[in-house]
């Protein structure tokens, strides 16, 4: 089975950087500011313990965005990871402890869908406040539950108030 997050990492950083002054900015404005490639300690603190992947500067602050790219398929969906068989956190459970207790996480949770590692074309991208992500995750009655290695709560965009979220698809 394929599971290496360094070569995951490393292709996101690609798709990113791909679209990152062209479609990125239709739906996040403002400079974005990548930290998983940053060796500054600081930075990387924000990956690390915030989930942080890119910062989004403009003129009143910065704020963080998580990213999570998928290749081949274009689901259209939020997956998050709700539970490890392992019984380790998941990042689910390390960011709603987060807004719970004040601490700093991604403001945005972007999603976004390429047809392959090597062309790097968008398929499809979407962006939510996280905060709105988990909500939605929690009340929404149509989310639903995938159970792999690990177990993954999903919900396709259509089924989120549209003015929770932006979208953008490659025609």
């Amino acid at each position: 089975m394929y599971n290496n997050w360094k070569i995951d990492l490393q292709d996101s950083i690609k798709a990113i950087e791909k679209i990152k002054h062209t479609i990125l900015p239709k739906l996040i404005d403002g400079e974005i500011i990548s930290i998983e490639e940053s060796d500054n300690n600081i930075l990387l603190l924000f990956d690390q313990y915030s989930g942080i992947d890119y910062l989004r500067k403009d003129e009143i602050g910065l704020q963080g965005i998580a990213t999570r790219i998928q290749f081949g398929n274009n689901w259209n969906t939020f997956t998050v990871r709700t539970k490890r068989l392992t019984g380790t956190k998941t990042e689910y459970e390390k960011r709603k402890e987060q807004i719970k207790k004040g601490y700093i996480y991604p403001y945005f949770t972007l999603q976004a869908y390429f047809d392959n590692r090597i062309d790097l074309n968008l398929l499809s991208i979407c962006v939510i406040k996280t905060i709105d992500l988990y909500d939605e995750i929690e009340n929404n009655t149509l989310v639903d539950t995938r159970i792999s290695d690990n177990v993954f709560k999903y919900i396709h965009w259509d089924n989120i108030k549209s003015n929770l979220i932006k979208t953008y698809y490659n025609k």
